[in-house]
């Protein structure tokens, strides 16, 4: 059982930088006491004689509000912070020439966390806060493992804007922890206790998921900046008022919220496919020819491209001997519209392999058999499965989000489902044996 005290607990913070920093002066508040660990001997020095090395608001008055009443110090030695239960590691991960993460500064002092700390018998936790790549943390839980150390590994990633951190933290920032323990998840977790508020998001998952929620929020903030700064190059041109344009822009988020976004097949119907080739072609014309639009354009088309792959992948050889069941012909539920839907270029491409294709859609029949006549289309999902290789699941229809998997399982040929929607229990489909592949979701099989 793991023994840190959640109350004064006693905690280093490796490496004095932006991050480490603002992190001491927010657990200080939470009542712990802190070692704040620098090779640097100057920033240690400076910091000792309350010099900060970086102007932030609030945390000047914070750090050394702390550090006045001893509940921090600042020390150039690991050594010297060894007594504590809780070691952050807040050291920079620079890009490297070739733009991969540079993670030797993280390398460097976990080893030095467990080396140190090798002779120990009470456990403790190296939580890692420094921005790293997918599978990184990974690597450092299994050199753990192997070493059988009594350490947990724990990955708790900060999110933070420079000018607003302190306020971040203690007011809008989610708080990710990610552990193969979960004692060391609920221990990590009531560190932060005191900060923690009705309106607080807490997720808690493993490593991988923790490091892609980093880098998605980053990549993300930097591709709406980066969209915002095209129209306004855009604006420029066409004489439109680029604040304007923010105002009717940020009104999207209530048609379409971030928190409800779901992977899926690929976009379609009449309107986003239509105006992102007419907005591409706008912004060619205004000398914008390699816009964030056009790259939207061609990943939604790579997408649709590696779910045929997908499929052709699962059906292995003799493929022209093989049927391929289409749950969803719609680009959507609640509409008949097959304009520009997904289903269509997987129709046409499992058509051109020799692929027998079946399809169930409650409102799509009639138009799509138009286009594609040798299909064969059915009233019933389970009719459509039957005798079939694969099943495709497209679009979000009631009928087929309450499909009996039992029944199902007795009726195809072959127990293989993609589902794009994310849409079924992975447990049910286990217990029914079949081969399961979602968009991204952690249930795949």
């Amino acid at each position: 059982m793991l023994t840190a005290s959640i109350h004064g607990s006693k905690i280093a913070i490796i490496g004095c930088g932006y991050v480490g920093l603002t992190t001491a002066s927010i657990l200080s508040l939470c009542g712990h006491t802190i070692t704040c660990v620098d090779i640097d001997t100057e920033k240690i020095s400076n910091l000792s004689q309350k010099k900060l090395p970086l102007y932030e608001p609030q945390l000047k008055e914070l750090l050394f509000n702390a550090s006045k009443n001893n509940a921090i110090q600042f020390v150039n030695d690991l050594k010297q912070a060894l007594d504590s239960e809780i070691f952050y590691i807040c050291v920079a991960t620079p890009p490297k020439s070739g733009g991969s993460c540079d993670c030797s500064k993280l390398y460097s002092v976990f080893h030095d966390i467990v080396r140190e700390c090798s002779n120990t018998h009470s456990l403790k936790i190296i939580c890692i806060k420094s921005t790293v790549p997918p599978g990184t943390i990974r690597k450092l839980y299994n050199v753990v493992q192997e070493k059988k150390e009594t350490l947990h590994v724990v990955y708790n990633p900060e999110f933070m804007r420079e000018g607003s951190a302190i306020d971040d933290v203690l007011n809008n920032n989610p708080i990710v922890i990610a552990a193969e323990s979960q004692e060391a998840i609920e221990i990590v977790e009531k560190i932060y206790s005191a900060i923690i508020h009705s309106n607080s998001t807490i997720i808690k998952t493993n490593f991988e998921t923790a490091e892609l929620i980093k880098y998605s929020w980053n990549s993300f903030s930097a591709t709406r900046i980066a969209y915002v700064n095209e129209l306004a190059l855009l604006c420029r041109s066409l004489n439109a008022d680029i604040s304007l344009v923010i105002q009717g822009l940020a009104l999207s988020e209530q048609l379409l919220p971030t928190d409800a976004l779901k992977p899926g097949p690929g976009y379609g119907g009449s309107c986003l496919p239509k105006d992102t080739i007419s907005f591409a072609n706008v912004l060619e014309k205004n000398g914008l020819s390699s816009s964030i639009i056009h790259q939207v354009i061609n990943s939604n088309q790579n997408h649709v491209a590696k779910l045929i792959a997908d499929i052709f992948a699962l059906l292995g050889t003799h493929k022209s001997q093989k049927t391929v069941t289409l749950l969803g012909l719609t680009f959507k539920a609640h509409t008949n519209d097959i304009r520009n839907a997904p289903s269509i270029s997987i129709i046409k491409a499992l058509l051109d392999k020799g692929i027998a294709v079946k399809a169930y859609d409650p409102k799509a029949t009639n138009t799509m058999s138009e286009l594609f006549p040798k299909v064969e289309y059915f009233d019933c999902p389970y009719e459509a499965v039957k005798n079939t290789d694969c099943i495709v699941v497209l679009t979000e229809w009631d009928e087929i989000k309450k499909l009996d998997f039992e029944k199902v399982s007795k009726l195809c040929h072959k127990k293989v489902i993609i589902d794009t929607r994310n849409m079924y229990d992975i447990e049910i489909l286990k217990k029914q044996n079949f081969r399961c592949i979602t968009m991204g979701s952690k249930c795949a099989l």
